[in-house]
């Protein structure tokens, strides 16, 4: 349920984050077109007057259709702000308001945009799972390291006399991250009983690597020595080391391969935008003129 509602969260984030800059770029055009007509003006005072007379103007006559100049005009002759104004003025700034009211008339949403919004929408909907991939990859590398951690501990501890269990317990727990609450519980319960307390904190866990420890540690609560019990760690923690560097040149190749992808992008979309589209562009443009005249030339015979 968690993970729909955070896939339902990205999605309508994308969507609206999207739809509002879009609906914001056409805002940014609009100021801009007041700035410009701010600079013209030398008092900024007087340009800021101005620009709140022609908004007044704009929110007034905006979604109109069939608009002239005439009818800004006719509006501005029975405002207070126009009233002792020549008629040169009153028409220059019908003029000002009209091309500012066709600018913001002109700007709606596009098909692009909608496509745009859609693709961002499809992206937050996934991004949440793709996340927790990442999350869970990183997660079990750290696991791995943690674990190769453990059992160099082990093998440093096994070969000392008088170690028993407990200690290495201690000892992984000084050196936990990842399983240091299990393992502080099983330490809490060992005096309760050493085989039930490593049997919970197995239950508990469900990486197969730290298991096994554990199961050495249970076989080696059975009077079993301590070096016994661990006698196949060197083995084990060479196959591991050796496919930890298999599995890190596998992905230092991939990240090299997608390196080499978005470096090449840039000269890819350069070389495809300002050559191949322009040659195709005129290409067809040129037959299309050819097959007309060859029309006309027909039809004239």
């Amino acid at each position: 349920m968690k993970g729909r509602m955070r896939k339902i969260t990205g999605i309508l984030l994308a969507f609206v984050l999207c739809i509002g800059t879009a609906s914001q770029s056409g805002a940014v055009t609009i100021d801009e077109a007041e700035k410009k007509a701010d600079q013209l003006e030398s008092d900024k005072k007087k340009a800021e007057e101005l620009t709140l007379s022609d908004n007044e103007y704009i929110k007034y006559f905006k979604g109109k259709q069939n608009l002239v100049q005439d009818d800004i005009e006719k509006a501005m002759k029975k405002s207070k702000d126009y009233a002792n104004a020549q008629p040169d003025e009153i028409a220059t700034a019908a003029e000002r308001v009209l091309k500012k009211l066709r600018q913001v008339n002109s700007e709606y949403l596009s098909w692009f945009e909608m496509i745009l919004a859609m693709v961002f929408a499809v992206i937050g909907y996934n991004l949440p799972v793709a996340l927790l991939f990442f999350q869970a990859k990183m997660r079990k590398m750290e696991m791995e390291n943690e674990v190769m951690q453990f059992q160099t501990i082990i093998l440093m501890l096994m070969r000392i006399e008088r170690v028993n269990v407990e200690m290495i317990l201690e000892w992984l727990e000084r050196y936990s991250n990842i399983f240091r609450e299990p393992i502080s519980r099983c330490v809490n319960n060992y005096e309760s009983g050493p085989w039930e307390a490593l049997e919970q904190m197995k239950d508990e866990i469900n990486y197969k690597e730290f298991i096994r420890l554990i199961e050495s540690m249970q076989a080696a609560v059975e009077k079993i020595p301590i070096a016994e019990a661990f006698d196949e760690l060197d083995s084990e923690r060479e196959y591991y080391q050796a496919r930890r560097k298999e599995s890190n040149d596998r992905l230092i190749s991939k990240k090299g391969l997608i390196g080499k992808v978005i470096g090449f992008a840039p000269m890819v979309g350069l070389f495809v935008g300002y050559l191949i589209i322009p040659l195709v562009f005129i290409g067809l443009t040129s037959m299309t003129s050819s097959f007309n005249t060859m029309n006309s030339i027909k039809n004239t015979y």
